[in-house]
């Protein structure tokens, strides 16, 4: 199974079983272009616990605030794969 379909299933599970708690949004901005960051605290199964994603093309792809680059790096692998699935 391709990265994006495993993503797109473990949003699904954790969608239907986590309740957000709190929200708060951001922005970054990759090679000129400005691009919304939605941090979410959610409260699920195991207990509370954070999600951090990238809005590229009005689609969320997951990333990590504490790893340098890593949402930079999230909103270029989706921009570079526009189309292929």
């Amino acid at each position: 199974m391709q990265t994006w379909k495993w993503v797109l299933v473990a949003v699904v599970v954790l969608g239907g079983c986590a309740e957000v708690i709190e929200e708060s949004y951001g922005s970054i901005v990759v090679d000129g272009q400005t691009y919304e960051v939605r941090n979410r605290v959610m409260d699920g199964r195991n207990g509370t616990y954070t999600h951090t994603s990238v809005i590229v093309r009005n689609a969320p792809q997951t990333c990590l605030p504490d790893s340098p680059g890593d949402c930079r790096a999230a909103v270029k692998n989706a921009l570079s794969n526009n189309g292929r699935r």
